[in-house]
């Protein structure tokens, strides 16, 4: 009977030798996983830098087509066309779209803000 349990406890504790093993390998290959993956370059990449273009076409003439063409690119034309302001409320409501990414020139501004209130003031 000794012999049985003498056997025993040694399979046992090769057992565990293995599992020790197992547990250390793997440990080492995550490591190795993890500094391999967690390698940054010694500089951080950065976004390049995007830029808004400015119209290059030649500003149009009338306050209508610059309605059209650059004011629906974001919303209904009609969202301006329900509106009734002044000439100093359209100039701060197209100063804003502009801040808010509206494709305009400074003379294609005043064109549309003139048209704005003389179609759509009080």
């Amino acid at each position: 009977m000794n012999r049985i349990l003498s056997a025993s406890r040694d399979r046992t504790r090769g057992n565990w030798g293995l599992a020790v093993v197992a547990v250390i390998v793997a440990g080492l290959v995550l490591m190795v996983l993890v500094a391999a993956c967690g390698s940054s370059p010694s500089e951080p990449t950065q976004a390049p830098a995007v830029d808004t273009p400015i119209p290059t076409e030649a500003p149009a003439a009338d306050g209508a087509t610059l309605l059209e063409t650059r004011c629906s690119t974001c919303h209904g034309v009609e969202r301006a066309t329900n509106l009734t302001k002044t000439a100093d409320e359209w100039e701060q409501t197209v100063t804003r779209m502009v801040g808010n990414g509206a494709q305009l020139t400074e003379a294609e501004k005043s064109v549309l803000v003139e048209y704005l209130a003389q179609n759509y003031g009080p």
